[in-house]
């Protein structure tokens, strides 16, 4: 747990074995006993957070909702798999962390698989609407994630709200900005 909170708080590179120890509050030579280097500390930090955040997403995307409302099942799926650690979602999108070593194709196959949900979820969102233009599906993938990265900085901010009030905050907000109308 501290080393998540640490490379959480800190990201990759600001982050050393030496914090994360005095953070644990045992010596950096206990935790080089379980861990050979920081990147395979980051990894299994990665892994702790990034495969119950997939089983739980794909169980999202598999379960036949309304394609309108998988953005908000998708929500409530990573703040419920988080928790209250919401800084958690940093570790997988830490823009320092390595790209080789232990820790590199790991969060490289977690980041892929959120994309191919992002991309899947936003395809069948946009499909029930009747628009299946590429251009549109490319640009609300970027909003989409864009979006996402938001909400969990704003989530994180605010570490008393739980999963639910999290949830129907942003199923308020979404329902605002996609009921306005046609914009002329």
């Amino acid at each position: 747990m501290a080393a998540l909170r640490e490379f959480a708080d800190r990201g990759f590179s600001a982050a050393s074995v030496a914090s994360v120890a005095a953070r644990a509050g045992i010596s950096k030579a206990l935790v080089f006993q379980h861990f050979s280097s920081k990147d395979q500390l980051y990894a299994a930090c990665a892994i702790e957070v990034g495969e119950p955040l997939l089983t739980r997403l794909e169980a999202e995307m598999a379960s036949g909702a309304n394609p309108s409302s998988m953005p908000i099942h998708a929500l409530r799926g990573i703040f419920e798999t988080l928790g209250p650690d919401r800084t958690a979602w940093r570790i997988l999108h830490d823009p320092t962390a390595p790209d080789a070593g232990a820790a590199g194709p790991i969060v490289h196959r977690y980041r892929a698989q959120i994309d191919r949900f992002a991309t899947d979820g936003v395809t069948r969102f946009l499909a029930n609407l009747g628009d299946t233009d590429h251009g549109d599906i490319d640009a609300l993938i970027g909003i989409w994630t864009s979006a996402v990265d938001s909400i969990m900085t704003y989530a994180r901010d605010h570490p008393a709200e739980s999963a639910n009030d999290l949830t129907e905050r942003f199923t308020r907000l979404m329902n605002a900005v996609f009921t306005v109308g046609p914009i002329r």
